[in-house]
Protein backbone atom coordinates (compact mmCIF):
# COMPACT_ATOMS: atom_id res chain seq x y z
CA UNK A 1 0.00 0.00 0.00
CA UNK A 2 2.82 2.37 0.94
CA UNK A 3 4.63 1.46 -2.29
CA UNK A 4 1.49 2.16 -4.32
CA UNK A 5 1.02 5.52 -2.60
CA UNK A 6 4.67 6.43 -3.26
CA UNK A 7 4.30 5.58 -6.95
CA UNK A 8 1.13 7.66 -7.13
CA UNK A 9 2.81 10.65 -5.51
CA UNK A 10 5.80 10.29 -7.84
CA UNK A 11 3.50 10.18 -10.87
CA UNK A 12 1.65 13.28 -9.69
CA UNK A 13 4.96 15.07 -9.13
CA UNK A 14 6.17 14.23 -12.64
CA UNK A 15 2.89 15.40 -14.15
CA UNK A 16 3.09 18.62 -12.13
CA UNK A 17 6.66 19.24 -13.29
CA UNK A 18 5.72 18.58 -16.91
CA UNK A 19 2.77 20.98 -16.71
CA UNK A 20 4.93 23.56 -14.96
CA UNK A 21 7.60 23.24 -17.68
CA UNK A 22 4.97 23.82 -20.34
CA UNK A 23 3.85 27.03 -18.65
CA UNK A 24 7.34 28.51 -18.42
CA UNK A 25 8.02 31.27 -20.90
CA UNK A 26 10.92 30.95 -23.33
CA UNK A 27 12.71 33.72 -21.45
CA UNK A 28 12.41 31.74 -18.22
CA UNK A 29 13.67 28.59 -19.91
CA UNK A 30 16.64 30.41 -21.40
CA UNK A 31 17.57 31.99 -18.08
CA UNK A 32 17.37 28.60 -16.39
CA UNK A 33 19.98 27.07 -18.70
CA UNK A 34 23.44 26.47 -17.24
CA UNK A 35 26.20 29.01 -17.94
CA UNK A 36 23.79 31.65 -19.28
CA UNK A 37 25.17 35.07 -18.42
CA UNK A 38 22.37 37.25 -19.79
CA UNK A 39 19.15 37.03 -21.82
CA UNK A 40 17.87 40.09 -23.67
CA UNK A 41 14.91 40.38 -26.05
CA UNK A 42 15.42 41.63 -29.59
CA UNK A 43 12.97 42.57 -32.30
CA UNK A 44 11.92 39.57 -34.36
CA UNK A 45 10.75 39.28 -37.96
CA UNK A 46 7.39 38.05 -39.20
CA UNK A 47 8.60 34.46 -39.57
CA UNK A 48 9.61 33.93 -35.94
CA UNK A 49 7.44 34.51 -32.88
CA UNK A 50 10.20 35.97 -30.71
CA UNK A 51 13.96 36.41 -30.60
CA UNK A 52 16.54 36.66 -27.84
CA UNK A 53 20.21 37.54 -27.52
CA UNK A 54 21.78 35.09 -25.09
CA UNK A 55 25.30 35.53 -23.72
CA UNK A 56 26.80 32.22 -22.61
CA UNK A 57 29.93 31.67 -20.51
CA UNK A 58 32.41 29.44 -22.33
CA UNK A 59 35.81 28.17 -21.16
CA UNK A 60 38.78 29.65 -23.00
CA UNK A 61 40.18 26.13 -23.05
CA UNK A 62 37.60 23.36 -22.81
CA UNK A 63 40.29 20.89 -21.74
CA UNK A 64 41.39 23.21 -18.94
CA UNK A 65 38.42 25.26 -17.66
CA UNK A 66 40.62 26.79 -14.97
CA UNK A 67 42.25 28.98 -17.66
CA UNK A 68 39.29 31.36 -17.57
CA UNK A 69 36.11 32.15 -19.47
CA UNK A 70 34.66 34.49 -22.09
CA UNK A 71 31.05 35.16 -23.06
CA UNK A 72 29.75 34.02 -26.43
CA UNK A 73 26.86 35.68 -28.26
CA UNK A 74 24.02 33.39 -29.31
CA UNK A 75 20.85 34.60 -31.03
CA UNK A 76 17.77 32.43 -30.52
CA UNK A 77 14.88 32.97 -32.94
CA UNK A 78 11.87 30.97 -31.78
CA UNK A 79 9.18 29.44 -33.97
CA UNK A 80 7.91 26.55 -31.85
CA UNK A 81 9.07 23.96 -29.33
CA UNK A 82 7.86 21.19 -31.66
CA UNK A 83 9.89 22.48 -34.60
CA UNK A 84 13.39 21.48 -35.75
CA UNK A 85 16.38 23.73 -35.10
CA UNK A 86 18.72 25.27 -37.66
CA UNK A 87 22.00 25.69 -35.77
CA UNK A 88 24.18 28.30 -37.51
CA UNK A 89 27.92 28.08 -36.88
CA UNK A 90 29.11 31.51 -37.97
CA UNK A 91 32.82 31.76 -38.71
CA UNK A 92 33.13 35.46 -37.92
CA UNK A 93 31.22 38.20 -36.07
CA UNK A 94 27.44 38.03 -35.87
CA UNK A 95 26.24 41.62 -36.02
CA UNK A 96 24.21 40.98 -39.17
CA UNK A 97 22.22 38.27 -37.39
CA UNK A 98 21.38 40.55 -34.46
CA UNK A 99 18.76 42.33 -36.59
CA UNK A 100 15.15 41.39 -37.41
CA UNK A 101 16.01 41.11 -41.11
CA UNK A 102 18.13 37.99 -40.71
CA UNK A 103 16.47 34.73 -41.71
CA UNK A 104 18.55 31.74 -42.74
CA UNK A 105 17.19 30.07 -45.86
CA UNK A 106 17.12 26.67 -44.15
CA UNK A 107 14.90 28.00 -41.36
CA UNK A 108 12.41 29.05 -44.02
CA UNK A 109 12.67 25.86 -46.08
CA UNK A 110 12.43 23.52 -43.08
CA UNK A 111 10.02 25.61 -40.99
CA UNK A 112 12.52 25.65 -38.15
CA UNK A 113 13.74 27.55 -35.14
CA UNK A 114 17.06 29.31 -35.59
CA UNK A 115 20.02 29.39 -33.22
CA UNK A 116 22.88 31.55 -34.44
CA UNK A 117 26.33 31.24 -32.83
CA UNK A 118 28.95 33.95 -33.16
CA UNK A 119 32.46 32.46 -33.45
CA UNK A 120 34.79 32.78 -30.49
CA UNK A 121 37.16 35.80 -30.58
CA UNK A 122 34.91 37.73 -33.00
CA UNK A 123 32.35 40.49 -32.50
CA UNK A 124 30.86 40.43 -29.01
CA UNK A 125 32.44 37.04 -28.23
CA UNK A 126 35.92 38.29 -27.44
CA UNK A 127 37.84 37.58 -24.22
CA UNK A 128 39.55 40.29 -22.23
CA UNK A 129 43.18 40.93 -23.23
CA UNK A 130 42.79 38.98 -26.47
CA UNK A 131 46.44 39.56 -27.45
CA UNK A 132 47.52 37.24 -24.63
CA UNK A 133 44.95 34.53 -25.42
CA UNK A 134 45.50 33.61 -29.08
CA UNK A 135 46.63 30.12 -28.09
CA UNK A 136 43.03 29.30 -27.14
CA UNK A 137 41.72 30.09 -30.63
CA UNK A 138 41.69 26.55 -32.01
CA UNK A 139 39.35 24.44 -34.12
CA UNK A 140 38.98 22.08 -31.18
CA UNK A 141 37.87 24.80 -28.77
CA UNK A 142 35.46 26.34 -31.29
CA UNK A 143 33.88 22.93 -31.92
CA UNK A 144 33.61 22.38 -28.17
CA UNK A 145 31.83 25.76 -27.89
CA UNK A 146 29.24 24.53 -30.39
CA UNK A 147 28.95 21.15 -28.68
CA UNK A 148 28.27 22.77 -25.33
CA UNK A 149 25.62 25.02 -26.86
CA UNK A 150 23.86 22.14 -28.63
CA UNK A 151 23.70 20.14 -25.42
CA UNK A 152 22.42 23.20 -23.58
CA UNK A 153 19.66 24.19 -25.98
CA UNK A 154 18.50 20.61 -26.46
CA UNK A 155 16.96 21.02 -23.00
CA UNK A 156 14.48 23.33 -24.75
CA UNK A 157 14.28 22.02 -28.33
CA UNK A 158 13.81 18.27 -28.71
CA UNK A 159 13.15 17.90 -32.45
CA UNK A 160 15.74 17.36 -35.22
CA UNK A 161 18.82 19.60 -35.44
CA UNK A 162 20.43 20.87 -38.65
CA UNK A 163 23.83 22.58 -38.47
CA UNK A 164 24.92 24.97 -41.19
CA UNK A 165 27.45 27.66 -41.99
CA UNK A 166 28.82 29.65 -44.91
CA UNK A 167 32.48 29.82 -45.98
CA UNK A 168 34.51 29.84 -42.75
CA UNK A 169 31.23 29.13 -40.99
CA UNK A 170 30.90 26.09 -43.24
CA UNK A 171 34.35 24.96 -42.14
CA UNK A 172 33.25 25.48 -38.53
CA UNK A 173 30.19 23.36 -39.26
CA UNK A 174 32.32 20.54 -40.69
CA UNK A 175 34.83 20.55 -37.84
CA UNK A 176 32.05 20.48 -35.25
CA UNK A 177 30.27 17.62 -37.02
CA UNK A 178 33.44 15.55 -37.37
CA UNK A 179 34.37 15.99 -33.71
CA UNK A 180 30.81 15.61 -32.36
CA UNK A 181 28.97 13.56 -35.02
CA UNK A 182 25.92 12.86 -32.84
CA UNK A 183 25.23 16.47 -31.89
CA UNK A 184 23.06 17.16 -34.94
CA UNK A 185 21.06 15.11 -37.43
CA UNK A 186 21.93 16.96 -40.64
CA UNK A 187 24.70 19.36 -41.71
CA UNK A 188 24.67 21.81 -44.63
CA UNK A 189 28.03 23.57 -45.09
CA UNK A 190 28.09 26.13 -47.90
CA UNK A 191 31.20 26.97 -49.98
CA UNK A 192 33.46 25.55 -47.26
CA UNK A 193 37.10 24.86 -48.19
CA UNK A 194 39.07 22.07 -46.60
CA UNK A 195 42.73 23.06 -46.81
CA UNK A 196 45.75 20.91 -46.03
CA UNK A 197 48.48 23.54 -46.17
CA UNK A 198 48.98 27.09 -44.98
CA UNK A 199 49.11 28.44 -48.54
CA UNK A 200 47.24 26.05 -50.86
CA UNK A 201 48.45 25.77 -54.45
CA UNK A 202 45.12 24.37 -55.68
CA UNK A 203 43.43 27.77 -55.81
CA UNK A 204 45.86 29.52 -58.19
CA UNK A 205 45.81 26.46 -60.46
CA UNK A 206 42.01 26.59 -60.44
CA UNK A 207 42.06 30.28 -61.38
CA UNK A 208 44.51 29.66 -64.22
CA UNK A 209 42.85 26.60 -65.76
CA UNK A 210 39.28 25.98 -64.54
CA UNK A 211 37.19 28.94 -63.39
CA UNK A 212 35.18 30.97 -65.87
CA UNK A 213 35.78 30.58 -69.59
CA UNK A 214 39.10 30.61 -71.42
CA UNK A 215 38.24 34.06 -72.75
CA UNK A 216 37.31 35.27 -69.27
CA UNK A 217 40.49 33.94 -67.66
CA UNK A 218 42.61 35.58 -70.34
CA UNK A 219 40.79 38.89 -69.94
CA UNK A 220 41.29 38.87 -66.16
CA UNK A 221 45.01 38.08 -66.50
CA UNK A 222 45.42 40.77 -69.18
CA UNK A 223 43.84 43.34 -66.87
CA UNK A 224 46.17 42.36 -64.03
CA UNK A 225 49.14 42.81 -66.33
CA UNK A 226 47.84 46.15 -67.52
CA UNK A 227 47.60 47.46 -63.94
CA UNK A 228 51.26 46.57 -63.49
CA UNK A 229 52.28 48.09 -66.82
CA UNK A 230 50.52 51.33 -65.84
CA UNK A 231 52.18 51.42 -62.43
CA UNK A 232 53.75 54.85 -63.04
CA UNK A 233 50.33 56.38 -63.68
CA UNK A 234 48.24 54.35 -61.21
CA UNK A 235 50.51 54.04 -58.18
CA UNK A 236 50.22 57.74 -57.22
CA UNK A 237 46.41 57.27 -57.17
CA UNK A 238 46.91 54.14 -55.08
CA UNK A 239 49.14 56.01 -52.63
CA UNK A 240 46.67 58.90 -52.36
CA UNK A 241 43.81 56.48 -51.64
CA UNK A 242 45.78 54.78 -48.85
CA UNK A 243 46.77 58.14 -47.37
CA UNK A 244 43.19 59.42 -47.43
CA UNK A 245 41.90 56.24 -45.79
CA UNK A 246 44.82 56.29 -43.31
CA UNK A 247 45.73 52.69 -44.10
CA UNK A 248 48.94 51.31 -42.62
CA UNK A 249 50.69 48.09 -43.62
CA UNK A 250 53.31 45.63 -42.40
CA UNK A 251 54.93 45.59 -45.85
CA UNK A 252 56.04 48.39 -48.25
CA UNK A 253 53.26 50.10 -50.20
CA UNK A 254 54.81 49.05 -53.53
CA UNK A 255 54.46 45.45 -52.37
CA UNK A 256 50.84 46.07 -51.34
CA UNK A 257 50.17 47.23 -54.90
CA UNK A 258 51.61 43.96 -56.21
CA UNK A 259 49.53 41.88 -53.82
CA UNK A 260 46.37 43.74 -54.82
CA UNK A 261 47.11 42.75 -58.42
CA UNK A 262 47.52 39.11 -57.39
CA UNK A 263 44.37 39.20 -55.25
CA UNK A 264 42.36 40.71 -58.11
CA UNK A 265 41.79 37.40 -59.93
CA UNK A 266 40.80 35.53 -56.78
CA UNK A 267 38.39 38.24 -55.69
CA UNK A 268 36.98 38.66 -59.20
CA UNK A 269 35.95 35.02 -59.50
CA UNK A 270 35.08 34.52 -55.83
CA UNK A 271 32.39 37.19 -55.87
CA UNK A 272 31.02 36.45 -59.32
CA UNK A 273 32.00 39.56 -61.24
CA UNK A 274 31.13 39.71 -64.93
CA UNK A 275 33.95 39.96 -67.45
CA UNK A 276 32.07 42.83 -69.09
CA UNK A 277 32.88 44.88 -65.98
CA UNK A 278 36.57 44.88 -66.93
CA UNK A 279 37.55 48.16 -68.64
CA UNK A 280 38.78 48.11 -72.22
CA UNK A 281 42.56 48.04 -72.73
CA UNK A 282 42.51 51.64 -73.94
CA UNK A 283 40.35 52.90 -71.03
CA UNK A 284 41.64 56.00 -69.20
CA UNK A 285 43.78 55.56 -66.09
CA UNK A 286 41.01 56.62 -63.72
CA UNK A 287 38.60 54.00 -65.05
CA UNK A 288 41.26 51.30 -64.79
CA UNK A 289 42.13 52.37 -61.26
CA UNK A 290 38.53 52.58 -60.04
CA UNK A 291 37.74 49.08 -61.25
CA UNK A 292 41.00 47.70 -59.86
CA UNK A 293 40.47 48.91 -56.28
CA UNK A 294 36.75 48.16 -56.39
CA UNK A 295 37.53 44.47 -56.95
CA UNK A 296 40.81 44.32 -54.98
CA UNK A 297 41.03 47.08 -52.39
CA UNK A 298 44.24 47.78 -50.44
CA UNK A 299 42.02 47.85 -47.34
CA UNK A 300 42.15 44.05 -47.38
CA UNK A 301 45.91 44.08 -46.73
CA UNK A 302 45.89 46.97 -44.25
CA UNK A 303 46.19 46.66 -40.49
CA UNK A 304 43.03 48.74 -40.07
CA UNK A 305 40.94 46.90 -42.65
CA UNK A 306 41.91 43.45 -41.44
CA UNK A 307 41.50 44.20 -37.73
CA UNK A 308 38.06 42.61 -37.48
CA UNK A 309 39.31 39.57 -39.38
CA UNK A 310 42.58 39.10 -37.52
CA UNK A 311 41.25 36.04 -35.62
CA UNK A 312 40.54 34.43 -38.98
CA UNK A 313 44.07 34.99 -40.24
CA UNK A 314 45.39 33.54 -36.97
CA UNK A 315 43.28 30.43 -37.54
CA UNK A 316 44.17 30.22 -41.24
CA UNK A 317 47.90 30.29 -40.51
CA UNK A 318 47.54 27.77 -37.71
CA UNK A 319 44.91 25.18 -38.76
CA UNK A 320 42.47 26.27 -41.47
CA UNK A 321 44.92 27.09 -44.24
CA UNK A 322 44.55 29.73 -46.94
CA UNK A 323 45.46 30.12 -50.59
CA UNK A 324 48.75 30.80 -52.34
CA UNK A 325 49.39 33.31 -55.11
CA UNK A 326 51.05 32.51 -58.43
CA UNK A 327 53.18 35.51 -59.38
CA UNK A 328 55.06 33.81 -62.22
CA UNK A 329 52.93 35.34 -65.04
CA UNK A 330 53.65 38.82 -63.66
CA UNK A 331 57.08 38.43 -62.07
CA UNK A 332 58.80 40.67 -64.62
CA UNK A 333 56.59 43.61 -63.57
CA UNK A 334 56.57 43.14 -59.80
CA UNK A 335 58.64 44.59 -56.96
CA UNK A 336 58.19 41.52 -54.76
CA UNK A 337 60.45 38.51 -55.35
CA UNK A 338 58.33 35.82 -53.70
CA UNK A 339 54.88 35.44 -52.13
CA UNK A 340 55.81 32.49 -49.94
CA UNK A 341 54.87 33.18 -46.33
CA UNK A 342 52.75 36.22 -47.23
CA UNK A 343 49.92 35.23 -44.90
CA UNK A 344 52.10 35.55 -41.81
CA UNK A 345 54.13 38.46 -43.12
CA UNK A 346 51.17 40.69 -44.02
CA UNK A 347 48.63 40.01 -41.29
CA UNK A 348 49.99 38.41 -38.16
CA UNK A 349 51.53 40.20 -35.18
CA UNK A 350 54.33 38.23 -33.53
CA UNK A 351 52.22 37.18 -30.55
CA UNK A 352 49.71 35.46 -32.87
CA UNK A 353 52.10 33.25 -34.83
CA UNK A 354 51.93 29.47 -34.43
CA UNK A 355 53.16 26.43 -36.39
CA UNK A 356 50.71 25.12 -39.00
CA UNK A 357 49.00 21.76 -38.57
CA UNK A 358 46.68 20.05 -41.05
CA UNK A 359 45.68 17.35 -38.55
CA UNK A 360 42.12 18.60 -38.06
CA UNK A 361 41.50 18.98 -41.80
CA UNK A 362 42.76 15.45 -42.31
CA UNK A 363 40.40 14.25 -39.58
CA UNK A 364 37.43 15.90 -41.31
CA UNK A 365 38.50 14.45 -44.67
CA UNK A 366 38.66 10.95 -43.22
CA UNK A 367 35.27 11.40 -41.53
CA UNK A 368 33.59 12.59 -44.73
CA UNK A 369 34.98 9.65 -46.69
CA UNK A 370 33.91 7.04 -44.12
CA UNK A 371 31.39 7.56 -41.31
CA UNK A 372 29.67 10.84 -42.23
CA UNK A 373 25.91 10.74 -42.82
CA UNK A 374 23.32 13.30 -43.83
CA UNK A 375 25.75 16.00 -44.93
CA UNK A 376 24.89 18.21 -47.90
CA UNK A 377 27.85 20.10 -49.37
CA UNK A 378 27.05 23.17 -51.49
CA UNK A 379 29.64 24.81 -53.79
CA UNK A 380 29.90 27.28 -56.66
CA UNK A 381 31.49 25.94 -59.83
CA UNK A 382 33.52 29.11 -60.51
CA UNK A 383 34.37 29.94 -56.91
CA UNK A 384 38.16 29.58 -56.40
CA UNK A 385 37.48 28.14 -52.94
CA UNK A 386 35.94 25.13 -54.70
CA UNK A 387 39.49 24.13 -55.63
CA UNK A 388 39.87 22.89 -52.07
CA UNK A 389 36.27 21.74 -51.62
CA UNK A 390 35.54 18.90 -49.22
CA UNK A 391 35.24 15.49 -50.85
CA UNK A 392 33.37 12.38 -49.71
CA UNK A 393 34.80 9.81 -52.11
CA UNK A 394 32.44 6.84 -52.34
CA UNK A 395 30.55 7.68 -49.15
CA UNK A 396 26.88 7.90 -50.19
CA UNK A 397 25.95 9.42 -46.84
CA UNK A 398 27.29 12.74 -48.14
CA UNK A 399 25.77 14.63 -51.07
CA UNK A 400 27.65 17.33 -52.96
CA UNK A 401 25.90 19.86 -55.18
CA UNK A 402 27.92 22.26 -57.36
CA UNK A 403 26.16 25.23 -58.96
CA UNK A 404 27.32 25.65 -62.56
CA UNK A 405 29.17 28.98 -62.87
CA UNK A 406 28.36 29.65 -59.22
CA UNK A 407 30.41 31.98 -57.02
CA UNK A 408 31.05 32.18 -53.28
CA UNK A 409 27.49 33.56 -53.03
CA UNK A 410 26.01 30.17 -53.96
CA UNK A 411 23.04 29.16 -51.81
CA UNK A 412 20.26 26.59 -52.14
CA UNK A 413 17.70 29.21 -53.15
CA UNK A 414 19.82 30.48 -56.07
CA UNK A 415 20.61 27.03 -57.45
CA UNK A 416 19.09 26.06 -60.81
CA UNK A 417 15.56 24.70 -60.37
CA UNK A 418 16.49 21.02 -60.64
CA UNK A 419 19.40 21.26 -58.19
CA UNK A 420 17.41 23.41 -55.76
CA UNK A 421 14.60 20.86 -55.71
CA UNK A 422 17.09 18.02 -55.29
CA UNK A 423 18.65 19.76 -52.28
CA UNK A 424 15.30 20.54 -50.63
CA UNK A 425 13.89 17.05 -51.26
CA UNK A 426 17.04 15.44 -49.85
CA UNK A 427 16.88 17.55 -46.69
CA UNK A 428 13.22 16.74 -46.14
CA UNK A 429 13.83 13.01 -46.60
CA UNK A 430 16.70 13.11 -44.12
CA UNK A 431 14.55 15.12 -41.71
CA UNK A 432 11.83 12.47 -41.83
CA UNK A 433 14.18 9.57 -41.08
Amino acid sequence: MIRLRSLLLLSLLLVFQAVQAQTLTLEQRLKALPDVYSVKPMESNEFFKQAWVVMVAQPLDHQHPDKGFFTQRVIVSHLGYDKPVVFITEGYAGDYAATPKYLNELSLVLDANQIFVEHRFFGKSVPDSIDTKWKYLTVENAAADDHQLVQMFKKIYHDKWISTGISKGGETCLYHRALYPKDVDISVPYVAPLNFSREERREPAFIEHITGTKEGREKVAAFQRQVLERRDQLFPMFQTLCDEKKYTFRIPLEAVYDYCVLEYSFSFWQWGHDIDEIPAPDAPDQEIFDHFVQVSSPEYFSIEGSKGFLPFFVQAARQLGYYAYDMKPFADLMTIKSTEGYLTRIWLPKEARFPFSSAMSEKVDKYLRSDARHILLIYGGWDPWSASAAEAGKNKGVMKIVKPEGSHRTRIMNLPDNLRQQAIDTLKVWLSE
